[in-house]
């Protein structure tokens, strides 16, 4: 597995990606999966936690991510959340698009870095006041999902 830093710029790169596709009109599109939440609360999430991450002393930078990336090899803070905030920029670029109506796939270092985070988290993913969702019934059920679609549904994410 790659280190935690190449893993970050990954996600960083992804959630930009997708940041550079937007339009104006589009930062009041509601986002199905983050209830009451429209694109622009989703991106103002994203900035205010790397804000808090870096702290006072290293976030007063233009690109906090590009900030945050560079720190992690000497900051054991961000290497400690490093792998729950790459989470948080994959999921989010994800549910951005889908808010725009854009199928944004998933590269495989993606899915399995999901996959193995879900697993290693098990039932901690939910336990928290900001944990994911999780899906019941129905929008629970993995019959007919892809690998990214089974990558998805732990953190509660379902087309």
């Amino acid at each position: 597995m790659p280190n935690m830093q190449t893993v970050y710029v990954r996600g960083a790169d992804l959630f930009r990606q997708v940041l550079n596709e937007l339009r104006a009109d589009d930062l009041t599109r509601p986002v199905p999966s983050c209830p009451g939440w429209t694109v622009s609360d989703v991106v103002t999430h994203v900035h205010d936690n790397h804000v808090v991450a870096l702290g006072p002393e290293r976030s007063d930078v233009d690109d906090v991510m590009a900030a945050y990336a560079l720190a992690i090899p000497d900051a054991p803070d961000l290497a400690a959340s490093a792998a729950f905030d790459t989470v948080d920029l994959t999921l989010h670029a994800w549910d951005i698009a889908l808010a725009c109506g854009v199928e944004l796939r998933l590269g495989d270092d993606q899915l399995a870095f999901l996959e193995a985070f879900a697993a290693e988290a098990g039932d901690r993913l939910y336990v928290e006041e900001d944990g994911f969702v999780r899906l019941e019934g129905e929008r629970a059920d993995p019959s007919g999902l892809d690998r990214q679609g089974l990558a998805l549904l732990p953190f509660g994410r379902r087309l």
